[in-house]
């Protein structure tokens, strides 16, 4: 278990509903312990285990909920 604090850019957040979004998308994730998103700097902190979750997983759960990683 390699437990890591990532922070990923995301593309067309405007409001508190598009930041709940990509949240519950990436928590969903196993292996994703936590995630916290700014819609007003685009930015989500996460909390990861880096075994079982790779950019390409955060990149499909950003796109799942209806926006793009940057």
């Amino acid at each position: 278990m390699a437990i890591e604090n990532k922070e990923i850019n995301v593309e067309g957040m405007h409001c508190p509903s598009c930041k709940l979004a990509v949240e519950m998308s990436l928590k969903d994730l196993e292996g994703v312990e936590d995630a916290v998103a700014d819609f007003e700097t685009g930015k989500v902190k996460v909390e990861l285990d880096s075994d079982k979750v790779s950019d390409a997983d955060l990149s499909g759960a950003v796109d799942e909920a209806g926006f793009k990683m940057l």
